[in-house]
This record gives structure tokens, sequence and C-alpha cells, in this order.
């Protein structure tokens, strides 16, 4: 049997096994929200889900590491969830405070009848790219062929369905997606049971260094405005309820002001010196070179811009994962970010 029919069988329990390790994590945090400082001040423990560990994450994993965040009195733990809807639901269940996702999330929640307010983007580019076999030349290719793209819903579903779409495919009839956790698709390409994917930073390193090719390059400026229309795409964006929000303004405010120092930090310092310091999210470690390619995609002011909006709500309403316009300010409030930028 092979490697993707294994995981669809086995998917069920992969899931449960996530839901006991997210529980465990929260149990664990739960213990130690008692935590103090030298000073003897107990930190407000915080959760912030997000898909793996996230290239996009790093200025939340450097407000962290720096000391940012316990300046601020939080105490933030990071939690993995298989993909950004499974995040989600996590944080419209108030399992977690943050989460760190795409912003089509926001805009699909919104649809469905329920807030989730934007507070901050990590990045002012779409930083994502299509990685396919080398035999594979163009879009076209990908006739007949298999895609992974995270789950149904998922921000790379969603970035993957338009570039087919683009290529001139129809991705329910002419491509197969399968859903794969994020530590099964390499193992799944080298076995010949994926043909192409999305992936970025640490993904892309590694699909480059077994030959696979980029089909579509959004680090590349002249492809993200052609396949994108805009020059700014806020992808990965840091996302609570509406409710946390209106009952915890001053915690929402620090983990801002956290995150925005952390944004300052990465622009005036190097790849080797931004490696160093989250060598520790990553599982080991992460190479400057590669560092050097994700941070092309970040945002230094963590602002959400009209054009960055009607940008994704564009390829949302393209690829079906919305209906109808969301209008900015249902999803987005930049007053923290405003606040934070003013200090």
């Amino acid at each position: 049997m092979d490697i993707v029919k294994i995981l669809v069988k086995l998917r069920s329990f992969l899931f449960i096994g996530m839901v006991f390790l997210s529980v465990s994590a929260i149990v664990s945090i739960s213990n130690e929200a008692a935590c103090s400082q030298a000073d003897g001040k107990t930190l407000q423990p915080i959760i912030v889900g997000q898909p793996g560990h996230d290239d996009y994450g790093i200025p939340l994993y450097l407000a962290d590491k720096l000391g940012y965040f316990k300046e601020e009195g939080l105490a933030v733990q990071f939690m993995n969830f298989k993909s950004s809807p499974l995040s989600v639901a996590s944080l419209l269940a108030g399992e977690i405070q943050f989460c760190l996702t795409s912003y089509d999330q926001a805009l699909k929640t919104f649809e469905k009848g329920k807030i989730l307010k934007i507070v901050l983007t990590t990045t002012e580019k779409h930083p994502w790219c299509l990685l396919a076999r080398p035999e594979i030349k163009s879009i076209n290719d990908l006739k007949g062929r298999t895609i992974s793209a995270k789950m149904p819903g998922s921000g790379p579903r969603a970035f993957a369905t338009s570039i087919v779409i683009q290529g001139g495919l129809d991705p329910n009839k002419d491509v197969t997606f399968v859903d794969l956790p994020e530590t099964a698709i390499l193992p799944a390409y080298i076995n010949g049971e994926i043909d192409a994917t999305v992936g970025s930073g640490i993904r892309k390193a590694e699909m480059l260094s077994r030959g696979a090719v980029v089909l579509a390059d959004m680090n590349d400026p002249a492809q993200h405005k052609a396949v994108l229309e805009a020059d700014t795409f806020p992808l990965k964006v840091i996302l609570a309820t509406d409710d946390y929000l209106k009952d915890n303004p001053q915690i929402a405010q620090k983990f801002v002001n956290a995150a925005y120092r952390a944004m300052q930090w990465e622009k005036t310092h190097s790849s080797a010196e931004i490696a160093e310091k989250v060598a520790e999210y990553f599982l080991g470690s992460v190479s400057p070179e590669v560092i050097d390619d994700i941070r092309r995609a970040f945002s230094h002011t963590g602002l959400v811009t009209a054009e960055g909006h009607t940008a994704i709500e564009k390829q949302s309403l393209g690829v079906g994962l919305i209906s109808k316009p969301v209008a900015m300010e249902s999803v987005v409030d930049m007053s923290y970010q405003g606040t934070a930028a003013a200090k």
C-alpha cells in the first residue's frame, strides 16, 4: 500500500493523537501559569496556535527568544496543529489565545458567522512557491498529477488552487489534491507519491536540493505582481477572537508590542544572527541562506493595508473559499499595531 493511502487511512488516528498532544500542551502551560519573573511578578500565560513550525512565525519566535514577551508580562507557548483550519477551530473554542495563520481564515470564518480579528501581519508579500518534479516544466504539465497542499480550506490549498486555475487547468478535474501532514510531504515526494507541493523557506530548500523545480515563486516581484495583481499580500497574520480582544485589550496590546519590537530587531540584524536566535523553534537549525529567502516577504510594521486586503479577498473569491466580499473592518483591527508603532 503506498504512503498516501496509508496516511489517508491513518488520518483519524493522527488527528486523535494531535488532540491528545494539544490537550497535554494546554495542561503543561496551565501548570506554568504561576511562573514568576525575578521581580516576583506573575507572567500571563498565552498560547499561540500555528500550523507547524512556521517560517513566517519568526517575528514571534524572536519576540520570545529576545525576552520581549516576558518584558510585557507574558509567558508565550507555541502549539503546533496539522493545518490552519484546526488551529482556528481551537481559537474559536477558547483553547488558545492567538493564532498564526493565513489571512483568508478570517474571511472564511466571518462568512460562517464568527468574527476573528487580524491584529498584525508578519508578511508584507506573499512568500510561497509551487514546487514540482523536474520533468514538470509548466503548470499545464500538472494535468493528471497529484499535489499536496494541506487541508481543504487552508491557505496552501487556496494558493495551489489559484495557480492551477491560472495555468488553465480545472482543480477539481485535472489534478488530484491529497491532504498530508507536514512531516509526510517530503517522504511522499521522494517515494513518488506526490508530484508537486506548496513550499517556502526550509521546505523550498529541501525540495530544491532533491531536484525539484519552481513552477511559480511569489518571492519573485514580477511573478508576485502577475499572479496576485498586487504588490502587497499580507498572507501570514495573527488572529484573535473578537470576544477575546474585547475582554483582554491590554493583553492583546502587550502581545502586539512585543511582536512589533521583534520586527524592528529583525530589520537591523543579519540572517546569521536571526538563524542563531530561532534555531530551537525549528527543532534544530535553520541556515542563514534559508533565512535570506524567508525574510524577503517580512513586514516590518505589521500593518495591513487596503490593497493587501483586496488582493487576498480577490484570491479567496476566485478559488471559492468565500462566496462574497468581506469588508476589511469586519476582520481587521489595526489599533494595537498603531499603538505599538507610536511608542
